[in-house]
């Protein structure tokens, strides 16, 4: 393998120079990422994790934690740090070795790691590539699941024609039992099981005849997919009815609404008072849970079937920018949401005069995503800030006065 295929030399101080001040940010809002450290603590802590003689991971490792706000949208990054030790170290030993296996089929696109974007496009890349020594035997694997019931190490909740369910005991069961998925729980390098099964149980649901895997964990609220992807647990618990059984009693024991049968209209308020998206987990919920959901985030409109006017009115004046989540939406929640948000604009499609004087007003220059702007609109956005004409294309003569009046060169 040459060196430019794969490898950015480590420096140090240049990493904290680079992503420093990324990371920092990044570790505060991120629950699993280590608290008070500096930049340079945190870049030699993933440095450590880094298993390269040369540590020759660690700029790719260090870039993707550091950018994942940036590039959430489209699904490239590290989302948390407990991943850059497990999955992410893993994924790329992983590429490594592929990169050296001659006549790979089909053949690898990517050679240069820095060319891939995001822990999933590179566990995506190297699951094209199956180690051969490593795929499941399922007489072994009946063996080893059947040793960890009788050792205590898992324990059976249920099991169907359809589903099984599975509380994990031990890093084994959980090793096991998440073969063929992403959790740090699965992962053969930095094993997070015990972080986790210290704050509470392990769950893992098992569809059969897909072999679809879903992970539960109560203390955290992470309910994750195969791919370790937040799931829609309201609809895989109606796909499978057997679920709400299987873990209403779970749900009642941590205080929590989630997969509860019947929660009351209180619990499920003061759930949504606490964090407004744990509203998607709530069955048809009342008027009243969809206004505290989104008078606590705007953004739970999201997960809001019909919402009323209101509901709509109250999830804007908290951010504005909801209304992305809004089909239809009315002047008045046009108004009320470039009122909270001036670029909430980029999402309205035809925009009233009224509703486009009232972002300009504002935000002058927010008038570059308003197409084909009355006169009225380009006099009020350059009023409010001069060099808006530079985004008025055909701007009135009115508005090129207006701003060479104001000093700008037009």
């Amino acid at each position: 393998m040459r060196a430019h295929e794969f490898l950015i030399e480590y420096n140090e101080q240049q990493l904290v120079n680079d992503f420093g001040a990324k990371l920092v940010a990044r570790t505060k809002e991120d629950i699993t990422a280590p608290k008070k450290k500096t930049a340079k603590q945190l870049v030699q802590l993933i440095a450590k994790m880094d298993p390269t003689p040369n540590k020759e991971l660690a700029f790719w490792l260090a870039l993707n934690y550091a950018r994942y706000d940036e590039a959430r949208a489209t699904g490239q990054g590290i989302a948390r740090w407990e991943d850059i030790g497990g999955r992410a170290v893993t994924a790329l030993q992983r590429f490594k070795a592929v990169l050296n296996k001659p006549n790979l089929t089909p053949p690898l696109a990517v050679r240069d790691i820095n060319q891939i974007r995001g822990l999933s496009a590179l566990e995506d890349l190297v699951e094209k590539y199956p180690d051969k020594e490593t795929q499941s035997n399922q007489a072994q694997d009946k063996a080893i699941e059947e040793n960890l019931y009788k050792t205590k190490q898992a324990v059976l909740l249920h099991n169907d024609n359809q589903v099984k369910v599975v509380e994990l005991k031990s890093e084994a069961a959980a090793v096991f039992f998440g073969k063929g998925t992403r959790w740090c729980t699965a992962a053969t390098n930095n094993n997070r099981y015990t972080i986790y099964a210290k704050q509470g149980p392990l769950y893992v649901v098992i569809i059969k005849g897909t072999n679809e895997k879903y992970q539960f964990h109560w203390p955290t609220n992470q309910f994750m997919d195969a791919q370790d992807k937040e799931i829609n647990l309201i609809e895989l618990a109606n796909k499978y009815p057997v679920l709400w059984d299987v873990f209403d009693p779970i749900a009642k024991k941590n205080n929590s609404i989630i997969l509860q049968k019947n929660p009351s209209e209180a619990d499920q308020v003061a759930a949504v008072q606490e964090n407004g998206m744990a509203i998607q987990n709530i069955k048809n919920p009342s008027e009243a849970v969809q206004l505290a959901a989104v008078q606590e985030n705007g953004m739970a409109i999201q997960y809001i079937k019909n919402p009323s006017e209101a509901v709509k009115l109250a999830a804007v004046q908290k951010n504005g920018l909801a209304i992305r989540f809004i089909k239809n939406p009315t002047e008045a929640v046009q108004l009320a949401a470039v009122q909270q948000h001036g670029l909430a604009i980029y999402y309205i499609k035809n925009p009233s005069e009224a509703v486009q004087l009232a972002v300009v007003q504002q935000d002058g220059m927010a008038i570059q995503y308003i197409k084909n702007p009355s006169e009225a609109v380009q006099l009020a956005a350059v009023q409010q800030n001069g060099l808006a004409i530079r985004y008025i294309k055909n701007p009135c003569p009115a508005a090129i006065q207006l701003a060479k009046n104001l000093g700008v060169k037009v």
